[in-house]
């Protein structure tokens, strides 16, 4: 993916909870989820993710421990949406959830 230098690149650490991107690991270091332009960059922010601690709004002051990453090029979109199929509990029936925001 970093081949080409011309592309960014996202480091995201691979925990169970929400808000990767705004915590902090134990170590100080800020953000479980990264762009990085180069390699070198690359393998500087997974060395300070990697095997760290991350504390979010979700993991409370314990932390989740980050033994796996996900890098992916960076791609920049014009419109985000959300869709879920989940199961009502009530009905027992399927309930869409669609969202533009």
């Amino acid at each position: 993916l970093i081949n080409d230098e011309s592309k960014e690149v996202v480091i995201k650490s691979q925990i169970l909870a929400g808000g990767r991107g705004l915590g902090t690991f134990k170590s100080g270091f800020q953000g479980g989820v990264h762009m990085v332009g180069s390699e070198k960059e690359a393998v500087d922010v997974a060395e300070k993710m990697l095997g760290g601690v991350l504390v979010t709004k979700q993991t409370g002051d314990e932390g989740r421990p980050v033994d796996t990453l996900l890098m992916v090029e960076r791609v920049f979109i014009k419109r985000e949406l959300y869709l879920s199929i989940l199961l009502d509990r009530e009905t027992s029936g399927p309930m869409i959830v669609a969202s533009t925001a």
